[in-house]
């Protein structure tokens, strides 16, 4: 699908919004092996992108968008409400991968626990449903209760 070296950004926010699974992904992969020709106001839009599947994996790559010089942690930190908005997400794949997954990747460079815990009722959601185990291994790495 995306053979050409060239995509232009409104095709990749298509294809990256796309219901199609195998569509997003082979986007995302587009974007991860371009990052260096991609415009950088493109890459700090996908912090805020609507489809919060894809969202979710561009917020999973922020520390390597730091360590290469992507994005500067200040364009991270102001788009982190579109993060935290993924800690309630009413998708509960995509609010457990971002529990368990990408908020431990954020911690302490980001993000503090103490801004998240405004968002614990919905993780405490998580526990009535198929995403008890990573919930409650979320509630004890960070030594959080649910009331």
């Amino acid at each position: 699908m995306l053979k050409s070296d060239n995509v232009p950004t409104h095709l990749l926010k298509e294809f990256l919004s796309d219901q199609d699974r195998d569509i997003k992904h082979e986007a995302w992969n587009y974007v991860l092996t371009h990052l260096n020709r991609l415009d950088k106001n493109f890459i700090s839009d996908l912090l805020r992108f609507p489809d919060t599947g894809t969202r979710y994996r561009v917020w999973n790559s922020v520390p390597e968008f730091l360590e290469r010089g992507v994005l500067s942690r200040e364009e991270i930190v102001n788009s982190k409400k579109y993060f935290l908005e993924m800690l309630k997400d009413e998708n509960k794949v995509v609010r457990s991968l971002t529990w368990y997954v990408t908020l431990p990747l954020l911690l302490g460079k980001i993000i503090n626990l103490d801004e998240v815990l405004d968002y614990l009722p919905y993780l405490c959601e998580l526990l009535n449903s198929d995403f008890r185990d990573s919930a409650l291994e979320v509630l004890e790495e960070f030594k959080l209760k649910c009331e």
